[in-house]
């Protein structure tokens, strides 16, 4: 859903848009610029996304990160391991995007215990940060993408 909200957003340029298990790592070097995204799991991205990142051999210079979460805010730096790798590599973030995305990986009821078991406090705040994020990526996730999208091509 973000992800084809950032390629519409780039309608005026060749995009491929790809999901990280049909990329190659070999794939990278024919681009100029990557829009790498991917769920926050555990306050890191997706272990694909990483191992694929270890594969690469030939680098584009320019990377975006985009991503969703199940927290309020984003309080860690998910892609830390895949920047490591890029600035290793001579390569430059040169944007991020990131949405509220309900945790669909876990079942309401694995959630619901979970969060029962937490002290009253957190127990709290937990329950409203599930209703809050309960519905996204929404529509207006959407189009912040797409905007997010169109502001990079303005920066090129």
């Amino acid at each position: 859903m973000i992800a084809e909200a950032i390629k519409n957003g780039l309608s005026t340029e060749e995009v491929d848009l790809k999901p990280i298990n049909e990329m190659e790592p070999t794939d990278f070097g024919r681009y100029d610029l990557v829009f790498l995204g991917s769920g926050v799991y555990a306050s890191r991205v997706h272990s694909s996304v990483v191992n694929l990142i270890k594969k690469v051999t030939e680098f584009p210079i320019k990377f975006i990160y985009f991503c969703t979460h199940a927290s309020l805010k984003l309080y860690q730096t998910p892609f830390a391991k895949v920047t490591k790798i890029l600035e290793k590599n001579n390569c430059k973030i040169i944007g991020k995007f990131n949405c509220v995305g309900e945790n669909k990986v876990m079942s309401l009821e694995s959630r619901m215990q979970a969060i029962n078991s937490l002290p009253a406090e957190e127990r709290d705040k937990a329950l409203k940060n599930l209703k809050l994020t309960e519905g996204h990526p929404n529509e207006d996730d959407v189009k912040s993408a797409e905007k997010f999208a169109e502001f990079i091509l303005q920066k090129l």
